[in-house]
């Protein structure tokens, strides 16, 4: 009987060894109208540790004297800095302008729709020795130094499409509360470089969605109005590692052999193999992407997301 490998993407834990400092509390606000930055990203290099603030722009980071920070957000600039306990812990960050200007569609009489996905690709793969390996994007049991944030390649190869919405399936990972699908994630659409990786984003803001259930997630995207650039487009996953959706579970490190409580957050997002949807993967020490899986020939298949997206384009 061959063996079953889990090809979980995510499945790690939590650092092994920490330090003692406090935790301070941000306030992260866009710059030019005061307005709270829901889930915004916060890293503390010196100690490598990752945290998102709160639906309100508040997060909690442990930091002292000296402690090199960055604040981010989708759309906006990373505001780097030195951590003083005397200084003002309101962060205030301006907006990018990096938005790639909005491309025009000529006017059409005759719109047609159709659906572009992989939901029908294997979900698993055997490798020479028999074994068999499947692919889903976990992220609970996270590493405190780890920010998960992914992408799936959209690539229709028709001109002027639009996409209009975006499926995706998420599924109650082994353990934790029913709840765990809940947390929020940070949707985001880049279009895509020379090196096939996400390049600019396309729209100012990013999409917080709220899963209400198990299985199929529907997004409806016409009030973006997003045309697909001619090289394909990137939606982006992050997941939010804020304390309110946060849950525990213990297990056994394999090092120590100890029983060792780790702290996890969100669903399980189900993957495929496919011959395209390439996925990338960012890494916010380096603030770089790069592409795990992508197409190397006609029949060879690699993990990415199972998605589906509906699109629209001009008949006449």
């Amino acid at each position: 009987m061959s063996k079953i490998i889990s090809g979980i993407f995510l499945f790690v834990f939590n650092l092994f060894f920490s330090f003692k400092i406090n935790a301070q509390q941000f306030k992260i606000i866009a710059a030019e109208d005061g307005v709270a930055l829901p889930f915004a990203t916060l890293i503390n290099f010196t100690h490598p540790i990752i945290v998102s603030a709160n639906a309100n722009g508040i997060a909690e980071l442990n930091a002292k004297n000296g402690d090199s920070i960055i604040v981010s957000y989708v759309g906006f600039k990373s505001n780097s800095f030195v951590f003083n306990s005397n200084s003002n812990q309101t962060i205030r960050l301006i907006k990018a302008i990096e938005i790639l200007p909005p491309v025009l569609v000529q006017n059409c009489k005759k719109m047609k729709s159709f659906t572009y996905g992989n939901k029908r690709a294997v979900t698993q793969k055997t490798n020479a020795n028999g074994e068999r390996f499947v692919f889903n994007l976990e992220w609970w049991g996270l590493w405190k130094n780890s920010n998960s944030q992914f992408a799936v390649r959209i690539n229709p190869e028709k001109e002027n499409t639009i996409l209009k919405s975006f499926s995706f399936w998420i599924e109650k990972p082994f353990f934790g509360p029913e709840s765990v699908f809940n947390a929020p994630l940070i949707i985001s659409f880049y279009d895509v470089n020379d090196s096939i990786t996400p390049g600019n984003m396309l729209t100012e803001t990013p999409l917080i969605y709220h899963p209400q259930k198990i299985g199929k997630q529907t997004i409806d995207l016409d009030s973006f109005h997003l045309i697909i650039p001619k090289k394909g487009i990137y939606v982006s996953f992050q997941c939010v590692t804020n304390e309110d959706f946060a849950w525990t579970q213990t297990i056994k490190m394999i090092v120590s052999n100890k029983d060792t409580i780790v702290k996890c957050y969100g669903g399980r997002i189900l993957g495929v193999f496919s011959q395209d949807f390439e996925f990338a993967s960012f890494n916010p020490i380096k603030n770089k992407w790069s592409v795990l899986f992508k197409k190397t020939g006609e029949n060879d298949l690699h993990g990415t997301i199972k998605c589906e997206a509906v699109l629209k384009y001009c008949a006449d």
